[in-house]
């Protein structure tokens, strides 16, 4: 680990316990708290680490005019956070009076308020989840009813804007390209989602929010950050997230039940790489983890060197610059066949699954080339209009 990552990582716990950092590395100089403020950024966890910023003594604070920058920036975090609460309180409202139905909030402000401060969580998409894609396309239908304009994708996903908020309206409520996964493991989720006890409803700053249960959050949030790193890249705030959820739930967490679905969905040896770095560099405490391994048979430096090439999405990879604009298949191939090798051995249906639909998805692609690819391609439209 370099002095950039230890430091970065020093002031991130520091904003998620709420106590303060060490200064064993400080004081740092302009252009290291220059670019500290861009790590930050490009992990989007600035709003969080400006909260161990804040901690440090007097003299040991970055130049004035970039901690007021970095002020500024938080701020906006704020307001974005205030009007995705905003919108998701709307939609909530309007769903329930015309159809009966209130959406489930999936990641996003329902992780948000496991945070000492929520609202210096980086909000992105709204994802919303209603119980299958028969009830999204239904709900895809209301909202162009609505006048709203729906950028349709694969597996009932669509997109949709309001008020300047994307909101993504998932088809389905856990991910995975692991094609060994038993047709009976779904099913099971299938029922708990149809007989409701797979949500929960909590308070975000007073709003009451849908969202889910721990044991489905918990195997949500790893087949999502497992879905990036095998693919387009992983920043810290999704582990943040799962930082979050081990100590917010730890106590209405079954550890024995939580075993078996990672064990189901073939993500148990990924699960405890992801537990191992949340011990390692994010401060979870080894009692705040849903069940006893070694977590010292886990290294999880491979992640953290993922995490700091890749950032929030890789939207910021410096690796990217060699991807064609527009896109590059061969490039994507690449990549995603090169991260399936990494990380095999920590969930091998997947990583043998995901470049499995990858190429299929490629030949398809090309068999049919009228067809549209939704993706960040589709949110672009949707911005645009």
């Amino acid at each position: 680990m370099d002095r950039m990552q230890r430091i970065l990582l020093e002031l991130l716990r520091a904003g998620l316990s709420g106590q303060a950092p060490s200064t064993a590395d400080f004081p740092l100089t302009e252009s290291e708290w220059k670019q500290l403020f861009f790590e930050s950024h490009k992990q989007t966890v600035q709003g969080v680490v400006y909260d161990g910023v804040v901690q440090l003594p007097t003299d040991l604070l970055p130049p004035t005019d970039l901690l007021t920058q970095w002020k500024y920036a938080v701020q906006k975090i704020e307001g974005e956070f205030l009007k995705h609460l905003k919108v998701i309180s709307y939609l909530s409202i309007r769903y329930q009076m015309e159809v009966g139905l209130s959406p489930v909030i999936l990641k996003g402000l329902g992780l948000a308020a496991m945070y000492p401060c929520p609202n210096h969580r980086v909000v992105g998409d709204i994802d919303l989840y209603f119980g299958g894609e028969e009830i999204s396309e239904k709900i895809n239908r209301l909202m162009e009813k609505w006048g709203a304009t729906i950028q349709r994708g694969e597996e009932g996903e669509s997109i949709f804007m309001l008020n300047d908020v994307v909101i993504e309206n998932h088809g389905e409520l856990i991910n995975s390209f692991n094609p060994f996964v038993k047709k009976q493991v779904k099913e099971a989720l299938a029922q708990q989602v149809a007989d409701q006890s797979a949500f929960q409803n909590v308070l975000v700053e007073k709003t009451p929010i849908r969202t889910l249960k721990p044991l489905q959050n918990h195997i949500q949030l790893l087949t999502h950050a497992l879905k990036h790193v095998l693919n387009s890249g992983i920043g810290i705030r999704q582990l943040c997230d799962v930082a979050m959820l081990l100590k917010a739930e730890k106590q209405n967490t079954d550890g024995e039940a939580l075993t078996k679905l990672l064990i189901d969905w073939g993500i148990y040896k990924w699960a405890c790489l992801v537990y191992a770095f949340c011990v390692e560099y994010l401060g979870t405490a080894i009692e705040d983890l849903p069940f006893k391994y070694d977590v010292t048979a886990y290294n999880p430096d491979i992640l953290l060197q993922e995490v700091w090439k890749s950032g929030n999405f890789g939207q910021m990879d410096e690796r990217m610059a060699k991807r064609a604009p527009g896109g590059d298949s061969v490039f994507t191939a690449k990549r995603i066949y090169g991260n399936a090798l990494r990380f095999l051995i920590y969930a091998p249906g997947d990583a043998f699954g995901l470049p499995l639909e990858y190429t299929f998805g490629y030949i398809k692609k090309k068999l049919s080339p009228l067809r549209g690819e939704y993706g960040k391609a589709g949110r672009r439209e949707i911005r645009e209009k």
